[in-house]
């Protein structure tokens, strides 16, 4: 049986701003299993000082979280 799970991930913009953007999803996982199974982390190339050396991404846009049905962000 699936469940309707909400997920609402956290991007940041170019001008520093979060960004929230929420769905639905009809899944047999948990919100934090999608978000694995979903989300593409990539190690940077060229890494800068003092930031992360992997950046999480989802359709294109470059991802720093995410918050499952009302949850705390992850």
């Amino acid at each position: 049986m699936e469940n309707i799970v909400t997920i609402t991930l956290l991007y940041l913009t170019l001008m520093g701003n979060i960004e929230m953007k929420s769905f639905e999803i009809a899944s047999k996982e948990s919100c934090s299993s999608w978000y694995y199974r979903n989300v593409k982390v990539t190690e940077r190339k060229q890494r800068k000082m003092f930031s992360n050396h992997f950046y999480h991404e989802y359709e294109g846009k470059q991802v720093i979280g995410y918050v499952c049905g009302g949850q705390e962000p992850q």
